[in-house]
């Protein structure tokens, strides 16, 4: 970093949903920075360490491209502050995020003078669901459903969102 320390980090535990399946592993975030800050900053990569990949096969390190992340799924000890963010004027929102091989749905958090087309027509990076079911069709098994706490869907990665 051109002469700057490097900033403390904590390491995250996280399931990402890329285009290749589930890989889990550990996220490098820096302490003092929410895990939704740090994965909406522009980069191309984000690393991983203690990786374990789709077919089992367990890596210490990977670089996970940006553009190859659906959702991020962070494990029950991690806090994802937007989720809590809410005020008198939250609406919740109950959505469905249509991505290539599956489908999330949950609810999202808006101010009250916004709309979810808004939202999403604004979003270049992450957007948080709470509440969901995550739906995937796995090529070879039929699909697997689970329920989730929160995740973070890539908006880039999204085909459609409608709200019920």
């Amino acid at each position: 970093m051109s002469g700057q320390e490097r900033p403390e980090q904590r390491r995250v535990l996280v399931r990402l949903l890329t285009r290749a399946g589930w890989i889990t592993g550990k996220l490098h975030v820096p302490v003092a920075q929410p895990l939704l800050d740090y994965l909406e900053e522009p980069r191309t990569f984000v690393s991983l360490s203690d990786v374990k990949l789709p077919a089992g096969e367990e890596l210490s390190f990977l670089a996970v491209a940006m553009s190859g992340i659906v959702l991020v799924q962070p494990m029950a000890d991690e806090l994802v502050e937007a989720v809590s963010r809410s005020t008198s004027r939250t609406v919740l929102h109950q959505v469905s995020c249509l991505f290539e091989g599956g489908m999330v749905l949950g609810t999202l958090a808006l101010s009250a003078d916004r709309r979810v087309s808004d939202e999403l027509l604004a979003a270049k990076g992450f957007v948080v669901v709470g509440h969901c079911t995550i739906g995937i069709d796995a090529p070879g098994k039929g699909p697997a459903v689970e329920a989730g706490i929160h995740v973070l869907v890539h908006a880039p990665a999204l085909l459609g969102v409608t709200e019920h």
